[in-house]
């Protein structure tokens, strides 16, 4: 839905007349209001970006799946994923993916109190999701960078969850919750 300005005008107005009503209470709610608007604006689209990349990631190994199942198809598709899990790091690499990433986040100003890790298999047990859920304590101009950073030298790497919440007093410091998703292959 597009809000045009003159659809803007009668919300704006009826927020003002009903802060004035309430006095700094009121105030305070049209202020964290607006500032929770200019959020979602800011970080919404690139948020939004990872999330379409991350879909037709999953689309494209959907895809390969079901050609591999598909006898007519499936030896020039299992050369295709034989070489995307050929690509992928093996198993050994956790540990230094970890301690990259909590070195990183020392660097960045990114606080990691706790890491939990859970593993499961993909691809029947060709390949290997660790899934590292952790909450971090940061302000946004410092978890950007960090996350791209990340991103960008670990291309097996996914952003599977973020969440972002402020103290009432309208600090600087963000609680987050991330959980990202590490992919390895299995050395046999």
């Amino acid at each position: 839905m597009r809000l045009s300005a003159v659809s803007v005008r009668p919300i704006l107005g009826a927020a003002v007349f009903a802060a004035g009503r309430l006095g700094a209470p009121g105030w305070s709610g049209v202020g964290a209001s607006i500032l929770a608007a200019a959020v979602a604006l800011i970080i919404g689209p690139s948020i939004e970006r990872g999330n379409l990349e991350q879909v037709h990631s999953l689309s494209s190994l959907t895809h390969s799946l079901e050609q591999l199942r598909d006898p007519k198809i499936g030896r020039a598709s299992r050369s295709t994923l034989d070489g995307f899990v050929d690509s992928l790091p093996p198993m050994s690499a956790v540990p230094d993916f970890v301690a990259s990433l909590q070195r990183r986040a020392d660097e960045g100003a990114v606080q990691i109190d706790r890491i939990e890790y859970h593993m499961q298999p993909e691809l029947g047990d060709a390949v290997r999701r660790y899934r590292l859920s952790f909450p971090a304590h940061v302000d946004y101009p410092h978890l950007r960078p960090w996350l791209e950073a990340l991103m960008h030298d670990y291309p097996n790497l996914a952003l599977d969850e973020l969440s972002l919440r402020r103290e009432i007093d309208g600090g600087e410091e963000l609680d987050a919750h991330l959980t990202l998703s590490f992919l390895v292959r299995e050395v046999k």
